[in-house]
């Protein structure tokens, strides 16, 4: 893929209302091991409206193993 592909994706995802996350940002965002940010990140892609809610269900799942 080229350069200029990459950048028509980027923008067509910004301007559909696609917030993307950075890796670093989604690591310290994520607030779980970077290892396991890592992996989630690699599977699941870079947009926010994929990643939050899998984040919260995690968080979920983690309050009902507490309880």
């Amino acid at each position: 893929m080229s350069t200029s592909e990459t950048g028509r994706q980027f923008t067509e995802g910004v301007a559909s209302g696609e917030v993307r996350y950075d890796l670093e940002d989604f690591i310290r965002a994520s607030g779980i091991p970077p290892h396991e940010a890592h992996e989630m990140f690699v599977k699941y892609g870079p947009y926010k409206s994929d990643l939050d809610p899998l984040l919260h269900a995690r968080a979920d799942q983690h309050m009902d193993l507490m309880k």
